[in-house]
């Protein structure tokens, strides 16, 4: 063997040794008591550590709010229990694992909490749990005995010496003892009769604790002395019944309605002021016996009722009279004679009262014509012919009628002051229009219009031994039918600006045709015919003139609008009187009378510019004249001869309308066609003798300076009014 030495040269010897042979006995491990101990603690540590690595530390504090200051909260001293065994207590936290814990608070004075936490998964929190102080009680104590209502914070909550609370709930208290009020600041009322109210503010502390409010109240009364006659009366106050008179009673002050009643007496009312303190004998009050009932009915109903000549309503009706007095009772109706009765009613006895009215008839005398014309009275027929009716005093309706007549309708109140004689004599539809229709009426724009109804036969033409006689007038007879109405003057300018405002009539030989009161010249027939159907339409009349594309291309006869004078209506009025016909304006003569102005002729004036002239004749005017300064002719007309020459209707024939049939020879309307229209009359510039016959005709077919036109139109019925 290989020697081995040491290093501080100490010497080491080999030992020898024995292989083993065979199997090497081992110990074995046994456990003890001490290892399971041991082992159980090691296994504690480990629950424990974990135990701590999973729990939670939870503070939990009990607070109530400060009386004084409600929104702060103070922190109270609790029996604070959490309902779980795995929980580690460490000072005023606790070590609790996650999820709900049971919690039980209680604190003497306070409501006991359970509650239920929830530990979440934060390391640290913090419960705050608000407990409740128990109700308090309020003992009031008055310093007058009276029966007061109490108030908290405004709610009645009961009276002094009543026990507060529901019969379940009932808690022994002293007398005056308000159980059950919530802690905290109460403004407390009390208001008992007869004195005023008072309020105090007081703390209430709770926990079941009893504090005690004294309140001395101040008396608001007066005594009154009542009494009345009779007495025995029953007295209420505001509708509180206090006893009987006489009595001496106290008021609590203020306005008070003082009542007092008693069998078969009126009920006596008024309105008291109470002083306090000031006491007060009221006169004794004689009641008044009660009124008397009257249950009035007539036949009809609604009949007036007056009594003592003062109105009290309509039957039926049921109505107060003062008892043991005559009343004088009316019952008055329309078409009824007055009834009249005294009655007189003991206090509170009841009259039922009918009367039957009596119709006050009176007697009308209706004479009739025709004497075949039948009555009716408010719609129901009667006789026939004059007769005598016999009709109550209310309004009635008396119409006559008879076929082909207009009925006539009177309205009337039949009374006994005056005799009633009715009288109507019925027209024919023709007389009943002709009744309505003016004699004379004046148009909107001035044009005065005159009526003719009494017409006839029109001889037209002259003879032919009339001096200056022409070949276009022919001799004939027509007839006119037909009423109608004629302006008085000839259309003026100013008239016809109102449908044509820029129309000029313009001026002769530097002599102006335009004045305003000057008749209007230099207009076309067909301008003239349509003046006429502009002034219908202005008065809803039906138009005379039929128009095409602007242009009159015929005439509606039985219109009643505007139109032109017919030629032979204008003849019927300048020359046909009731003794035949005259040849001038100023009659047969020849000559003019002297020193009369008959028409506005050419005159002496007019020499300069006219080639005739009348000789000797000055009518004032060298041109036109303002119609109407001439005296009317004998149908009441101005200037129908003169001044201007006038359209007429007609289309010229040199025979005029004596070639057409004699039926159209009544209210001739002229040819049916023709190149030139009618004109008719004398002018201003005229001055030609034969010129100013009556019975001189020409024709045009535009206008001159000298032509005028007249309104004229039929007398019909408006169509669209």
């Amino acid at each position: 063997m290989k020697k081995i030495e040491r290093l501080d040269n100490t010497r080491i010897e080999a030992l020898e040794f024995d292989i083993p042979s065979g199997v090497v006995e081992v110990q074995k491990f046994r456990l003890s008591t001490i290892h399971f101990v041991l082992f159980g603690l090691a296994l504690l540590c480990l629950l424990f550590i974990a135990f701590i690595s999973f729990t939670k530390s939870i503070e939990v504090r009990a607070v109530t709010r400060d009386l004084t200051s409600p929104n702060r909260f103070l922190e109270q001293t609790a029996d604070i229990n959490i309902a779980t065994s795995l929980k580690l207590p460490l000072g005023n936290r606790v070590l609790l694992l996650p999820g709900l814990h049971a919690v039980s608070i209680k604190v003497e004075g306070f409501v006991s909490v359970e509650k239920t936490l929830e530990v979440a998964s934060q390391r640290h929190q913090q419960f705050e749990i608000e407990l409740l102080r128990l109700a308090g009680k309020l003992e009031i104590v008055l310093a007058q005995p009276s029966l007061a209502d109490v108030f908290i914070d405004g709610e009645l909550v009961g009276k002094l010496g009543q026990v507060i609370g529901d019969s379940a709930n009932v808690i022994d208290t002293l007398p005056n003892v308000i159980d059950n009020i919530p802690a905290g600041k109460h403004e407390i009322t009390v208001d008992a009769p007869l004195y005023r109210s008072a309020s105090k503010s007081i703390l209430v502390r709770g926990k079941g604790e009893t504090q005690r409010l004294d309140f001395d109240l101040q008396a608001a009364w007066a005594e009154y002395s009542l009494n009345s006659e009779p007495e025995g009366a029953t007295i209420l106050i505001d509708g509180i019944e206090v006893g009987v008179t006489p009595l001496m009673a106290k008021i609590e002050e203020g306005t008070h309605e003082l009542l007092l009643k008693a069998e078969k007496y009126k009920i006596f009312k008024q309105e008291i002021g109470v002083v306090a303190g000031q006491d007060l004998v009221i006169p004794t009050i004689p009641l008044i016996p009660a009124d008397g009932l009257i249950s009035l009915a007539s036949t009809p109903s609604g009949a007036a009722i007056i009594v003592n000549n003062l109105y009290r309503g309509v039957t039926p009706l049921k109505l107060a009279v003062p008892a043991d007095t005559k009343q004088k009772v009316q019952l008055y109706k329309a078409g009824y004679v007055l009834s009249e009765s005294l009655e007189s009613l003991a206090s509170e006895q009841q009259l039922v009262k009918e009367v039957a009215l009596t119709a006050d008839i009176i007697a009308v005398m209706v004479s009739v014509l025709p004497s075949d014309a039948v009555v009716y009275v408010d719609g129901q027929r009667r006789q026939q012919g004059s007769q005598t009716l016999s009709l109550n005093t209310l309004p009635h309706s008396i119409s006559v009628r008879k076929p082909g007549y207009v009925t006539q309708t009177n309205n009337i109140i039949p009374t006994r002051q005056n005799k009633q004689i009715i009288s109507v004599n019925l027209l024919t539809e023709e007389q009943h229009y002709w009744a309505q229709v003016p004699s004379r009426y004046t148009t909107p724009d001035g044009h005065q219009m005159k009526l003719f109804r009494q017409l006839g036969q029109v001889s037209m033409g002259s003879s032919r031994r009339e001096d200056g006689r022409r070949a276009n007038e022919v001799e004939y007879t027509a007839t006119l039918s037909k009423p109608f109405y004629v302006a008085l003057h000839e259309t003026t300018n100013k008239q016809f600006r109102a449908f044509k405002s820029i129309h000029n009539s313009g001026n002769y030989k530097n002599k102006s045709l335009d004045a305003q009161r000057s008749p209007v010249a230099n207009i076309s027939w067909q301008q003239a015919a349509r003046y006429y159907n502009w002034l219908s339409a202005q008065e809803g009349l039906v138009p005379f003139y039929q128009t095409t594309k602007g242009y009159v291309s015929g005439n509606n006869i039985d219109a009643n609008g505007y139109r032109l004078l017919t030629e032979a209506e204008w003849a019927w009025l300048a020359r046909n009187t009731d003794d035949g016909v005259i040849t001038y304006p100023w009659g047969n003569s020849k000559t003019i009378p002297s020193k009369q102005r008959v028409g506005n002729f050419a005159d002496q004036k007019a020499a300069d510019i006219l080639a005739f002239t009348v000789a000797g004749y000055d009518d004032g005017y060298k041109g036109p004249s303002p119609v109407g300064r001439f005296p009317e002719n004998h149908r009441g007309l101005f200037d129908i001869d003169g001044n201007a020459s006038e359209w007429v209707n007609d289309w010229y024939s040199s025979k005029g309308s004596s070639e057409l049939s004699a039926n159209a020879l009544i209210d001739p309307l002229g040819p049916d066609v023709g190149e030139f229209h009618v004109v008719r009359g004398g002018s201003w510039a005229k001055g030609h003798l034969p010129q100013l016959r009556l019975a001189y005709r020409e024709f045009a077919a535009k206008g001159k300076h000298d032509i005028g036109f007249r309104v004229a139109r039929y007398a019909g019925p408006n169509n669209k009014k």
